[in-house]
């Protein structure tokens, strides 16, 4: 597993805006109460992710400045 590079803050941003949209559309379904629970927890998740990669991505792209 050597020579693989971590993933980069755009990548993770992108990733926790996937968790966004997808707990987003699971909750356009009629679900059990846990499972609307978990989509809420998963949305909740997906925007801090959202904001605190979003924040390091473009902090780091204004650092290569």
């Amino acid at each position: 597993m050597t020579g693989r590079r971590a993933r980069g803050q755009g990548e993770r941003l992108l990733l926790s805006l996937a968790l966004v949209a997808v707990s987003l559309l699971w909750m356009t379904r009629p679900l059990a109460t846990w499972a609307l629970a978990a989509c809420w927890v998963g949305t909740a998740v997906g925007v801090l992710g959202t904001l605190w990669f979003g924040w390091r991505y473009f902090a780091s792209r204004g650092a290569a400045r």
